[in-house]
């Protein structure tokens, strides 16, 4: 049965909520993570009248996959080859629906149906919850490589004890900053929260603009309607004491003072430390965020860890 978009959102949300936890230090680990996830491998080998055995073929539903090279940056094709070279196993892309949604609800529809393909199945960090069901225990499985996983990455991909996906590759938040402009102001450190980044941020924006540049900002994010700015808000959240939305135990928490707060806060930056133009910026897509040190102090962006 295929799901309504609003539906999807829903339990979209309470799988981040439940299944994401950012704590407040630098660098900040964060969000939004691609992980490959194996459910189920099967296999079936045809009669054949020749006596030599078809090679074994794995499908394989990326979300990542798409025909243009350069956006495969989860498993590119090289990978892939490379494991048919030590295997002798083939895999064959099945390749996914653009949008996040339509491709959790294809895999909610295959699995549900009891599909034969897909073998391997690309899983998002924010869907274990709403596909914990339907997928199997890998716990017994990957025991000497999990022990080589952050627990806190592994605790995203296991829910009530069941480990439903491996991680392959997390994107990991990073503040970026400018080393030497905070040593000219004095600052041998850079900031360890929110607190220290907007007051850090505000002096030196004020004498770098004193200097001549006036465009100067101190702090440029992600802050058009997305996952980045999704990301953002819950490390905000979190740092404020603000709660994870749903916590451990299923109680909705979202709606407090520190979560209110958090965002509040970041409202205020806006005009102040802030472009306005944030408010359009995406983390992945258009418009981009300008990596322009010249004119910036403190950028969030990230980087890709593979396991």
């Amino acid at each position: 049965m295929r799901r309504t978009n609003a539906d999807m959102e829903k339990r979209k949300a309470a799988a981040a909520a439940g299944n994401r936890h950012v704590d407040l230090v630098y660098p900040q680990p964060s969000r939004l993570t691609k992980i490959i996830g194996i459910s189920l491998i099967v296999v079936s080998l045809g009669a054949c009248q020749h006596p030599a055995k078809e090679p074994v073929t794995l499908t394989f539903l990326d979300p990542e996959w798409s025909h243009d090279l350069t956006e495969r940056n989860v498993l590119p094709d090289e990978r892939l080859q490379e494991f048919t070279r030590q295997t002798g196993i083939r895999v064959k892309h099945l390749p996914a629906p653009e949008t996040a949604l339509d491709q959790l609800s294809m895999d909610l529809e295959l699995l549900r149906k009891g599909s034969s393909s897909p073998d391997v199945s690309g899983v998002d960090v924010i869907w274990p919850g709403t596909l914990s069901e339907d997928l199997i225990d890998l716990k017994p499985y990957f025991v000497k490589e999990l022990s080589s996983v952050d627990p806190d990455v592994v605790a995203s991909y296991t829910v009530k004890g069941k480990l439903v996906a491996v991680p392959y590759i997390a994107d990991i938040g990073v503040l970026f900053y400018r080393k030497d402009l905070l040593r000219e102001y004095g600052y041998g450190t850079p900031p360890r929260t929110w607190d220290q980044l907007e007051k850090m941020a505000a002096r030196i924006q004020q004498g770098e603009r004193a200097k001549g540049q006036k465009d100067f900002w101190g702090f440029v994010w992600p802050g058009a309607a997305g996952e980045g700015l999704t990301c953002n808000a819950l490390e905000w959240q979190v740092g404020e004491g603000g709660g994870r939305i749903i916590e451990g135990d299923r109680t909705i928490s979202v709606n407090n003072p520190d979560a209110i707060r958090s965002w509040q806060r970041a409202a205020h930056w806006i005009g102040r430390i802030s472009s306005p133009s944030v408010t359009s910026y995406m983390r992945n897509g258009t418009p981009s965020m300008p990596f322009t040190w010249e004119r910036q102090l403190f950028i969030v962006g990230g980087l890709g860890l593979t396991f």
